[in-house]
């Protein structure tokens, strides 16, 4: 079973992977390496089923918080499984300690309560206008992130999903991949050779 604190480390090593592959095809022109510039890598989870925003980056210096929710806060900072302090206000939830060290390092930025501004009441349907990019359309044939890749160039392998299925957001990109888990992508090898199939012809 895939838990969140897992699901975290491995999007945070695919991330770290991506930066450190020498692939010819990620992102757009690889810079040379005498630049020192490294390659820019965008990291979307979309968690599925809807996560609570107030539980997951608390506002645990609102005293509302704990009024009105009485039942399922989550226990104040320096508790037991506390919240975990950021600034004074917000905290991050305890299952999200491994995304500590990016905020320390001010690699990490948290834009709290943002939302579609179509007033649909299904799920369902909000999760698919997130990823389409196209809120209130559904027709849209191709994903956000997908349209972002075509106008960025490039060829080769660019993006990498850890999922049994391709998302949404992915979709209409030919070089997009999805594996459930980094380790069935049995090593860098295995990797490399999927670069050579979708890259540089995105027709094949």
């Amino acid at each position: 079973m895939l838990t969140r604190r897992r699901f975290i480390a491995d999007s945070m090593t695919a991330a770290g992977f991506l930066l450190a592959a020498p692939l010819s095809g990620l992102g757009s022109s690889p810079a040379p390496e005498s630049s020192g510039r490294r390659r820019k890598v965008l990291v979307v989870v979309f968690q599925r089923g809807g996560a609570d925003g107030l539980s997951m980056v608390a506002p645990h210096g609102d005293p509302a918080l704990s009024r009105n929710r009485p039942g399922i806060g989550i226990p104040k900072s320096g508790d037991t499984d506390g919240v975990i302090d950021l600034d004074g206000f917000f905290g991050l939830h305890p299952a999200l300690s491994p995304l500590l060290p990016f905020w320390r390092d001010k690699r990490l930025a948290i834009v709290h309560a943002v939302g579609s501004h179509d007033p649909t009441r299904s799920h369902f349907e909000a999760q698919d206008y997130m990823e389409n990019g196209t809120p209130g359309t559904k027709r849209t044939p191709d994903g956000w992130l997908a349209r972002a890749l075509r106008q960025e160039g490039g060829n080769g392998l660019r993006s990498l999903a850890l999922t049994h299925n391709l998302p949404l957001a992915l979709r209409g990109d030919p070089t997009a991949l999805a594996f459930p888990s980094l380790a069935s992508l049995a090593g860098l090898g295995k990797l490399r050779g999927y670069e050579t199939i979708y890259g540089p012809d995105e027709r094949v």
